[in-house]
């Protein structure tokens, strides 16, 4: 029976999955090729059906400006392609600039948000009289736009991250489009949460409707040689095939993290009460900054006073430390109080057990210490390293 089961006392209580189970279970409804080995099922949360689904997340973003792209000329175009047969990359890459331009907006006001919804009304109104004498509003209605190839509209998230969005429509419906939503949020959509090389956006879910009590089925199996996962519904009926199986191993870390970090679990628990709001969730293996003797983390540094570590057995040590390290970061903003306008980072540094099998016999106190805190899933025998909280003002 799943860990969570009997601890599911509270609404809010953050969970990710829980201990694998062999089961019995028919999947011939799912896939028609046979299935070999044993089926075993995960219990997972509605958070983890969030960060597994393939499909598109519907967001609300914050658009400064644009990128155009305008049609080369035919003298453009043939020093392009002379560029290619010579391969000159740096060359082609200034041909390519010389035709784009990027118009971005240097407005820092965000929508009003007083006490007063009145006021709130009437200054965006204002704000709205006054959208045509914007400097990228007056830029993109004089644009030719039979001499724009392409254009994507400028995006930036609170992190002050810039990235492009690509549009809908003709060229007339995109550059209306980003006329309408200059400085404002404006929907757009993203292919899913899972963006890329062990980054998660946490946007597009709401936190606020999170219960506990809810779960769904994660499933593995073997066919063909191959490891496969799906999540099915609650009552056992498919939901989605999850494609990448490098996502079930980051949700056992975020699980183990969760539950031995109370920094992180605070940062979700702010986030499912409405006090923060989520936003990115990254995986790493390792820190920028290396452990050694003078900078070392909490749990040793506790170690150093409890017991008689030698000098030369301390340099053993912080040889393993700076190995086998997975790292969860966690960044969200807090949506009232004197940190609402900060961006807060919070770093699980999760260290596996086996990096310290070196001095297992050489140093066994330090070692059998170390076993207390070792929590064990399917990411491998881990235990907290580190916790570090950091933030910038947005």
């Amino acid at each position: 029976m799943s860990k969570y089961i009997h601890n599911r006392t509270s609404r809010n209580k953050a969970w990710i999955i829980s201990e694998g189970r062999i089961i019995n279970l028919d999947l011939s409804s799912i896939t028609s090729e046979p299935v070999s080995g044993p089926v075993t099922e995960y219990r997972i949360s509605e958070i983890t059906r969030y960060l597994l689904n393939p499909k598109p997340i519907k967001l609300e973003e914050k658009v400064i400006g644009c990128k155009v792209h305008y049609k080369v000329p035919a003298s453009g175009m043939i020093k392009r392609f002379m560029n290619k047969l010579t391969f000159n990359n740096e060359t082609s890459k200034k041909n390519a600039d010389a035709f784009t331009e990027d118009i971005l907006s240097t407005s820092k006001l965000d929508p009003p948000s007083f006490e007063d919804d009145a006021l709130n009304l009437h200054l965006i109104r204002v704000n709205e009289q006054l959208r045509p004498f914007n400097p990228v509003h007056k830029k993109l209605s004089s644009l030719d736009r039979d001499g724009v190839q392409e254009i994507t509209a400028t995006c930036e998230d609170i992190g002050r991250n810039r990235y492009q969005i690509n549009l809908q429509g003709s060229i007339n419906d995109k550059i209306n489009f980003i006329l309408n939503s200059l400085t404002k949020k404006a929907k757009i959509t993203i292919k899913k949460a899972y963006l890329l090389n062990g980054l998660f956006d946490f946007r597009g879910y709401l936190f606020e409707t999170f219960n506990t009590n809810n779960d769904y089925h994660l499933i593995r199996f073997s066919q063909n040689n191959q490891t496969k996962y799906c999540v099915l519904t609650r009552d056992y009926k498919f939901d989605y095939w999850v494609n990448d199986n490098i996502l079930i191993n980051y949700l056992h870390l975020f699980e183990q993290s969760i539950q031995t970090d109370p920094k992180l679990k605070e940062a979700l628990n702010l986030c499912i009460t409405g006090k923060a709001k989520p936003l990115k969730l990254f995986f790493s293996k390792q820190t920028e900054q290396s452990y050694s003797e003078k900078h070392l983390p909490l749990v040793y540094r506790k170690m150093l006073i409890t017991h008689n570590i030698a000098p030369n057995e301390m340099e053993i040590i912080t040889d393993t430390l700076n190995n086998n390290q997975s790292i969860v970061f966690f960044n969200y903003v807090p949506t009232s109080g004197p940190n609402q306008q900060k961006l807060f980072t919070n770093i699980s540094v999760m260290h596996d057990l086996k990096a310290l099998e070196s001095i297992k016999d050489r140093v066994p106190r330090v070692y059998s210490e170390i076993i207390k805190k070792t929590t064990d899933s399917d990411a491998g025998k881990l235990y907290l390293l580190d916790s570090m909280r950091g933030y910038q003002n947005v």
